[in-house]
């Protein structure tokens, strides 16, 4: 208590004392300008932010952790240390690999790790301590499910990707060693010195991006926030299905491509429906790539210029008509005929009006390859079945004053 008493009056009396208050101010104001230069010349150093990034790149995604093996998949297989059994088989329509020693192998079904945990043990009877290294040297192609609220949604196939990396290859495949000479001949004719052009691992592999222009693109009320997204389980642990939700918001409105995840075989993409129509949405999903910009519909009948017409992504029937020409006189009312997402045919009639609001019964929006017929109207029928009766008489008048003007 004495000690804290005596300290205590020192204090105040150190404070209370201007001679020495006024250098101890200034003395700290100049050490803590002095620490916080120290402190940032300690974050803004390009040994230290260098080698942070470095290292965050170099960590594996495992991307392929639960990747599952199946018919059209490339296996490559390095052995320690038997190296002279090492090359790329591929997975037959059987699901199995014909392999060196052990011969038919299933591998359906499993894993790049499961694989190896199988061959290790199978190997352990020619080889001591075997060790496998296994990847994925070719992919089989792809079939998407893309379901909810996009312009065509259904089944889709994506060709497979196939790595250009991997040369040495199973002698019993030509097919596959043809496959990847004309891979590496590409890759070799494109990457000349005078124009090298690096691409993003997205355009070598399959993306939702890839999805949403396959399925024709997405609409004024697709939730791109909640975008789900189903893929199996390896049967190694488990099964079932597993699922995600995605915000490809960023794809979109910020060009940023980091929830442009892989699709692999067997996914099921669903695009929920917004309560509300987003106006901005499809100039942006045009501006990124994901919708087309134009359609094409087939209008016929009682218009100026029938046939094939190329219009802008939802436009309205008012914008084909103003396309193909004004409407014929005498003609009736207007037919749509159109799939469903569903795949049913629709046919119904539109009682058109050039005024009505764009999205409106009376001027619909256009899908791709619809069809449409501007139809004859009562008066118009008529007309034509007056003309087509009077037509025999009327040559047969003609003829008769031809001849008599001969006669003459």
């Amino acid at each position: 208590m004495i000690l804290q008493k005596v300290s205590k009056n020192k204090f105040i009396g150190f404070f209370s004392s201007k001679r020495k208050f006024k250098p101890f101010l200034i003395f700290n104001v100049l050490l803590s300008l002095f620490i916080l230069d120290l402190s940032k010349a300690d974050t803004n150093s390009p040994n230290k932010k260098n080698n942070q990034i470095e290292i965050e790149y170099l960590e594996s995604r495992n991307e392929l952790e639960d990747y599952i093996i199946d018919t059209g998949d490339a296996i490559s297989l390095e052995f320690f240390p038997a190296e002279e059994l090492s090359a790329v088989f591929s997975v037959n329509e059987e699901g199995e690999l014909l392999l060196p020693k052990i011969d038919e192998t299933f591998v359906r079904g499993l894993t790049k790790s499961e694989l190896k945990t199988l061959l290790e043990k199978r190997y352990a009877e020619f080889l001591i301590d075997p060790e496998i290294k296994v990847r994925i040297a070719g992919f089989k192609s792809i079939r998407v499910l893309a379901r909810g609220d996009l312009r065509n949604p259904g089944f889709y196939k994506f060709p497979a990707y196939s790595s250009g990396s991997f040369v040495k290859l199973d002698k019993n495949d030509n097919s596959e060693l043809d496959s990847l000479i004309d891979n590496n001949n590409e890759q070799s004719n494109n990457q000349s010195s005078e124009n090298l052009v690096v691409k993003r691992s997205s355009e070598n592999i399959t993306t939702i991006s890839d999805v949403i222009r396959k399925a024709g693109g997405i609409t004024s009320t697709t939730d791109l926030s909640k975008i789900e997204i189903i893929r199996d389980i390896p049967l190694g642990k488990g099964g079932g299905k597993k699922r995600a939700i995605i915000d490809f918001n960023a794809y979109v409105y910020e060009s940023d491509p980091t929830n442009d995840i892989r699709i692999f075989d067997g996914d099921t993409l669903f695009f929920p429906k917004l309560i509300k129509t987003n106006p901005n949405q499809i100039p942006k999903s045009i501006l990124s790539g994901i919708s087309p910009k134009f359609i094409s519909v087939n209008l016929f009948g009682r218009v100026e210029n029938p046939g094939v017409v190329k219009l802008p992504l939802e436009a309205a029937l008012s914008d084909a008509i103003d396309i193909s020409g004004p409407i014929k006189p005498l003609s009736g009312k207007i037919v749509l005929i159109r799939y469903e997402q569903d795949g049913k045919v629709i046919k119904k009639n539109v009682s058109y009006s050039a005024s009505a609001k764009r999205g409106s019964r009376r001027n619909p929006y256009l899908k791709q390859d619809d069809l449409i017929s501007v139809k004859n109207s009562l008066l118009g029928k008529t007309t034509g079945v007056i003309r087509e009766f009077t037509a025999p008489f009327v040559g047969i008048y003609s003829t008769k004053e031809i001849i008599e003007g001969f006669s003459d």
